[in-house]
């Protein structure tokens, strides 16, 4: 996923699905802050409860 698609779920409430660094896939309910650039690391969903690499995520889709 990239900066432009991630950028429609901004201030939304989302399920976010990613890939831990040991391959483990785990899912998150998500309030969606901010999308931010953070050098020698990539892009980040900067969220209310933690913060997600863009890179490892395999699926977003908005919650209720």
């Amino acid at each position: 996923m990239t900066i432009p698609d991630a950028r429609q779920y901004v201030g939304k409430s989302c399920a976010v699905t990613y890939r831990d660094r040991l391959g483990v896939e785990h899912s998150r309910v998500l309030l969606i802050h901010d999308l931010t650039f953070v050098p020698l690391y990539g892009a980040y969903l900067v969220g209310d409860i933690e913060d997600v690499c863009l890179d490892r995520v395999t699926a977003i889709r908005l919650v209720d």
